[in-house]
């Protein structure tokens, strides 16, 4: 399953992103990994900032991500990127709502999505039976810039290919 998502910043950052979703089997059962609302086209800009100040970051959670993690073990999903030449930051929170006593996994702080970064853990220890293993989270997207970043003018636009992958743990 493949959905991309693209994100364009015009002014001080411009970092577009795509997001791959891949689930990666332990077994012949099925995993599944969706985007359940948002993706697509997605635009975060940063705006110029006011003389003597430095510009506010720009937010996007307009993605929910959905996982059934049914390697038959406990399993993870992980995050990395590539975007050559990059020059501002972007930043990921997954944001799991809370499930009852028998949990979704544990939740990990925000990612700095940086070009040629590793699979890094988003959500881990997701329990191995129902209903744990199923689950549903918010993506956010955060790009930042300073005024020392300089602007996408001068640099060009970012462009980030975002990987999301489930994995037996």
């Amino acid at each position: 399953m493949n959905r991309q998502l693209q994100t364009i910043f015009p002014r001080f950052l411009a970092v577009a992103c795509i997001l791959l979703v891949v689930a990666m089997p332990l077994r012949s059962q099925a995993q599944e990994l969706r985007f359940n609302s948002g993706g697509g086209p997605l635009t975060l800009t940063v705006q110029s900032a006011t003389a003597g100040s430095e510009p506010v970051d720009a937010l996007d959670n307009s993605s929910e991500i959905f996982w059934d993690a049914n390697f038959g073990v406990p399993a993870k999903m992980t995050v990395s990127t590539i975007a050559p030449g990059q020059n501002f930051d972007l930043y990921l929170l997954l944001s799991v709502p809370s499930q009852g006593a028998g949990g979704q996994g544990v939740v990990q702080p925000e990612v700095q999505l940086i070009d040629g970064m590793l699979d890094t853990d988003l959500l881990t220890g997701i329990p191995s039976t129902l209903p744990g293993r199923q689950g549903f989270g918010t993506l956010e997207y955060r790009a930042s810039a300073t005024v020392s970043d300089g602007n996408s003018t001068e640099l060009g636009d970012d462009s980030h290919i975002v990987t999301f992958t489930l994995l037996a743990q």
